[in-house]
């Protein structure tokens, strides 16, 4: 059978490697047996109005980018801003501009910015400017490059709280292509925005993450004096002087993102969330921790907190995810899902619309056996969908991802849906600090993001059969995507992508 099969595979690959310590066949009601230092659970009382966490879903990016605009206007007293990516593109300049006017109005902002090699752009020379305004930089894990261990371990969480009383998290980073303004490779992702109670365990998980001494302040970068080097440093503080000083054409997209924004907004709906829990994993793990600490124990909550929610269930699960790899955690739960006959639906990304081939090297080898074992499986083919306008018609012909982290769980005792930062890969189960959140209870909002998922996966493509896959209309279609997808880099990468899956 394909599960056990997979399962000694994987052990050779490393993912035997990666829990070595952890019993997780007794994973059950760990949330509660095991309270979490970052877990928060509000149930809704009508009698009173305690608790209440009221829930928009943002789909757009266009949408997200202006809702983000208008929670940093709004702020009066903080803006607590954490991301894994922050670029200096056009949607870093349009949220760092406004962070900054809400900083001259009084309001006291902190950024946080993971320090990951592969994607950090917002340096020492933007923190230096930011600081004149009283807004503080600080860089989560800036461990050297040869410590070849430690430096896996990422903050992968995305926050934006405003007066610890209104929050945005989702898979959004700060970077063009979250927010469909790319003209070359965009993601279609999802938020939740939330106000409410729970927000004040959001701004706590900040402040954690803020203060712990993984987090540093920035180092002012030192003026050369040798000449060459010199006329480096200046082109870098002329580049950030000019990232900061407003231009036309940031002027003119803004006018573009509102007007397409605005309608929409103001249309959105709000939902009253039943039940709402927010768990986040938390900071510090290393690979000194990974040893000395009972890592999991201390690190690891919200891979916990899913397999409770996941256990649970005894009708439908639907999951995307923008990587799909199995370890023996979600091979135990998949197995467990196809023995309590639970309808299993997955959507995630195609080799023509991945940002990671390695990732798609690995989904290609297994995706066939769920196909038989019944489990449906969608892949986005790597083209725009029609959802809402864009800002540039460039935008339509750019290819296309998927990067929503979203779950749905149905079962007897009441739906619930999540929305995080949390992909279905060993790197969020066991190195990125991840954070979610869970409504349960409110079957109109559950209804809305299944309807956005199917939507999306159904104009993608469907796995019927080894190498064969359908589209919405019943025609056959190539498996790996549209366009011309890359299949020779694919498989030359499968090999190595195979040996290091535990760290993908």
């Amino acid at each position: 059978m394909y599960l056990p099969v997979i399962a000694a595979a994987s052990g050779l690959a490393g993912c035997n490697l990666v829990y070595w310590d952890e019993d997780f066949d007794s994973y059950h009601d760990l949330s509660k047996t095991n309270p979490y230092p970052y877990h928060k659970v509000d149930i809704y009382d009508p009698n009173t109005d305690l608790y209440r966490n009221e829930i928009q879903v943002l789909n757009s990016g266009v949408v997200a980018l202006q809702l983000r605009i208008d929670m940093i206007r709004r702020a009066q007293q903080s803006i607590d801003v954490e991301y894994f990516i922050f670029s200096p593109d056009l949607s870093g300049k349009i949220i760092v501009r406004e962070l900054v006017a809400a900083a001259k109005r009084g309001v006291n902002v902190r950024i946080l910015i993971d320090k990951s090699a592969t994607v950090f752009e917002f340096d020492e020379f933007y923190a230096q400017a930011l600081q004149q305004y009283n807004i503080e930089v600080r860089y989560y894990n800036a461990a050297p490059i040869y410590y070849i261990s430690t430096i896996n371990f990422r903050n992968h969480r995305k926050l934006l709280v405003v007066d610890d009383r209104e929050a945005i998290t989702g898979g959004r980073n700060i970077e063009n292509d979250y927010f469909d303004l790319s003209t070359h490779y965009n993601f279609l992702d999802r938020d939740l925005y939330v106000e409410g109670s729970i927000v004040a365990a959001m701004a706590d998980s900040f402040d954690a993450y803020y203060e712990h001494s993984i987090s540093e302040r920035f180092q002012s970068p030192q003026k050369p004096t040798f000449r060459v080097e010199l006329q480096k440093y200046e082109r870098r503080l002329a580049q950030v002087a000019d990232f900061l000083a407003p231009s036309e054409a940031e002027q003119a997209a803004r006018i573009k993102i509102e007007a397409i924004a605005r309608p929409l907004l103001l249309q959105k709906k709000r939902y009253l969330c039943p039940e709402t829990t927010f768990t986040t994993d938390a900071p510090g793990g290393s690979f000194w921790t990974r040893f000395k600490d009972p890592y999991s124990d201390n690190y690891r909550f919200l891979r916990k907190t899913i397999f409770d929610k996941v256990m649970s269930v005894d009708q439908e699960l639907i999951l995307a995810s923008p990587y799909l790899l199995n370890n023996r955690k979600s091979e135990h739960l998949m197995q467990t899902m196809l023995e309590k006959q639970v309808k299993l639906i997955l959507y995630t990304n195609s080799l023509s619309s991945t940002d990671a081939s390695y990732v798609a090297a690995q989904l290609y080898h297994h995706v066939y056996d769920w196909q038989k074992l019944g489990i449906t499986t969608y892949v986005h083919a790597g083209e725009w969908i029609a959802e809402t306008d864009v800002v540039y018609p460039q935008t339509k012909q750019a290819r296309w991802g998927m990067h929503a982290k979203t779950q749905i769980y149905k079962r007897s005792l009441g739906n619930e849906v999540m929305v995080g930062t949390y992909n279905i890969d060993n790197r969020s189960n066991h190195y990125n600090t991840e954070m979610g959140l869970f409504c349960k209870g409110n079957d109109e909002l559950v209804q809305a993001v299944e309807s956005s998922i199917l939507s999306r996966a159904q104009q993608g493509y469907k796995i019927v059969a080894e190498n064969e896959a359908t589209d919405h209309e019943g025609n056959k279609v190539n498996v790996y995507g549209a366009g011309d997808p890359d299949l020779t880099k694919m498989k030359y990468m499968w090999l190595p992508s195979w040996m290091f899956n535990f760290l993908l």
